[in-house]
């Protein structure tokens, strides 16, 4: 049981030192590819896309009396029997 128990926090700890190691340089991509790919994206032609308004149903309960007045919770007894007594 101490033997896994040892093994347990040397692994945890071993888990939280890996996050501190530095992160590998990215290796650069050759100028050409670069190229291609950005001339790939350009010739592409784009369609306008009919964007739908967010409603905003926060707003809309919220701002409507009723609604909130018809939706509240009841209000709750409170129990006096707890705080009576001596003590």
């Amino acid at each position: 049981m101490k033997r896994l128990t040892i093994l347990l926090i040397v692994g945890v700890g071993m888990l939280f030192l890996s996050g501190c190691v530095a992160k590998s340089t990215p290796t650069s991509v050759p100028q050409e590819a670069q190229v291609t790919t950005t001339q790939a994206a350009t010739s592409v032609p784009t369609q306008p896309v009919a964007v739908e308004p967010a409603k905003n149903t926060c707003l809309d309960c919220h701002t409507d009396k009723q609604r909130l007045i018809d939706t509240t919770a009841p209000e709750e007894e409170s129990a006096e029997e707890e705080s009576e007594g001596v003590g």
